[in-house]
């Protein structure tokens, strides 16, 4: 006699269409992320390098602006917005080499940013020129009172004039500017001493 088998036949296995083609899409959205990438890696654009030291609520200039590829991450600015950035005032002191964000800038009408100060000059007769009023851009100059302190030189180049008050005449009285707050604390030192003089820039 022959021993019954107690093992059961094997039931054939059913087939999932739906999940097999899901791995495949996984496969291949795999794939392509794994291509995209590598392409990404490869990619630069072009962006704007300040290539000079400017201080904060310092315009910048085209000339300060210079060309760089870099990898297309971060939030640095296009070279493509050169001309039309050209003038705005910066909201930091920019180091040389450094990459160009929009958070750095800001409207030249706009200099209350952090790192300037707002100097009041009490100005004398012969040092505010005539018809200087808010808004304007002058030169701060340091003007010792003798030969023997060294020769006129000029503190600050380029600072915005955030207001203007003569009451005892045209030629003399405040004028509020502002500057790097870093120069702030020697411009008022020479101011109480009477060897401050603004010079009016064109425009």
């Amino acid at each position: 006699m022959y021993a019954h088998s107690s093992r059961l036949p094997d039931v054939p296995r059913e087939r999932r269409p739906g999940f097999a083609l899901l791995g495949v899409l996984l496969v291949l959205a795999g794939a392509v992320a794994t291509v995209v990438s590598a392409m990404r890696a490869g990619e630069r654009t072009e962006v704007i390098t300040i290539s000079q030291r400017l201080g904060a609520g310092q315009p910048i200039p085209l000339a300060a602006m210079s060309k760089r590829e870099v990898a297309p991450v971060g939030t640095y600015l296009p070279w493509s917005e050169r001309e039309r950035l050209a003038g705005t005032v910066t909201t930091v002191t920019i180091p040389p080499g450094t990459l160009l964000t929009r958070a750095m800038t800001t409207p030249a009408a706009t200099e209350h940013v952090p790192g300037k100060a707002r100097v009041g000059l009490l100005l004398g007769p012969g040092q505010i020129p005539d018809g200087l009023a808010a808004g304007d851009r002058v030169q701060i100059v340091h003007v010792p009172r003798t030969a023997t302190a060294g020769q006129s030189r000029v503190l600050v180049p380029n600072a915005r004039v955030d207001g203007v008050a003569k009451p005892n005449g045209p030629d003399s009285g405040r004028v509020d500017v502002m500057v790097d707050g870093t120069l702030s604390p020697q411009i008022a030192e020479y101011a109480s001493k009477g060897e401050i003089a603004v010079s009016e820039l064109g425009t």
